[in-house]
Formats: structure tokens, sequence, C-alpha cells
């Protein structure tokens, strides 16, 4: 009995935590999923020309941080 205990101690608790984060992490990656969608959406309705002024601005802005 004391053994099973043991083994339930040593196990359950990862097994419990494991399980929590799954949870929340899946949440989180629907939400990201969600948001990337939406701005593969917004891009393929820019102007092309726009869309090129948009990308190098967003490079310069990268470079310069």
């Amino acid at each position: 009995m004391e053994d099973l205990l043991n083994i339930i101690a040593n196990v359950g608790f990862p097994i419990a935590v494991s399980l929590f984060l799954l949870v929340r992490v899946e949440s989180k990656v629907t939400c990201l999923t969600e948001a990337i969608n939406s701005l593969r959406e917004a891009i393929l309705l820019m102007p092309s020309q726009d869309a090129v002024r948009s990308l190098s601005a967003a490079r310069t802005t990268a470079r310069e941080a």
C-alpha cells in the first residue's frame, strides 16, 4: 500500500502538471493560429505596391531595433 502511494506521488503529480500545461498552451496556440490567419488575409488584401513599401519599412525598422 505504501508503495502504491509512493508511485502515485512520484508519477501522478508530473502527469497532472503536464495535463494542466497542455490545456493552457492549447488555448494560446489557438489564439496564435487565428492571429496568423487574420494577418495572412490582411496581407493578401493589400495592394501589391503598398505591400512592398510596408515590407521594406518593416525591415528597416527591424534592423534599427
